[in-house]
């Protein structure tokens, strides 16, 4: 065998290492995954009215909010101008389609993505604000009236396991 032979099968065995390489990834992402992580069960027996917890799921955090009584009522009866009060617009379960956007009144579960540009929102004295445009929400995650968001926060599907356990669940689409 010359010398140029063995440089070119050389220079050959690498390329198709640096190929199998490359294309790997690509590969592996269109076998499905049978990992069992899309549900996510979430503790909730720690939370007190007027506190928070924000868990991260499937790439994105979700916050949990237990209300108390008062909040409970101001959200059915809003003094504030919203731009979709019957969150007809929005993007949440069936479950949700109620003035509380809940399973339950006395406790809220959304994605902390502002509808605007997906900005982190912050939750302060049982509103949501988005620190970048400053759209404002109300308790129940629907936004008011003159914000330049254009729609409620997104609710996730979620379930209740136990009286203290809820299970966030996705959607086969």
């Amino acid at each position: 065998m010359d010398r140029r032979t063995l440089l070119t099968r050389i220079v050959k065995g690498f390329s198709l290492t640096g190929l199998a390489f490359v294309t790997y990834p690509f590969i592996k992402a269109w076998i499905p995954s049978f990992d069992n992580t899309i549900n996510m069960d979430i503790d909730i027996s720690d939370l007190k009215p007027g506190e928070n917890k924000v868990v991260h799921w499937l790439g994105r955090n979700i916050i949990m909010v237990k209300r108390d009584p008062a909040t409970v009522e101001e959200i059915t009866k809003p003094e504030v101008d919203l731009k979709d009060p019957d969150s007809l617009g929005s993007m949440q379960p069936e479950f949700a389609k109620n003035p509380f956007r809940s399973l339950r009144p006395d406790l809220f579960v959304a994605f902390t993505n502002c509808t605007h540009l997906g900005c982190e929102v912050a939750h302060q004295d049982d509103q949501f604000k988005c620190p970048c445009h400053q759209s404002d929400y109300d308790a129940a995650g629907r936004v008011l009236e003159g914000a330049a968001a254009p729609r409620n926060l997104d609710v996730p599907n979620y379930r209740y396991v136990s009286n203290q356990m809820i299970r966030l669940e996705k959607l086969d689409t």
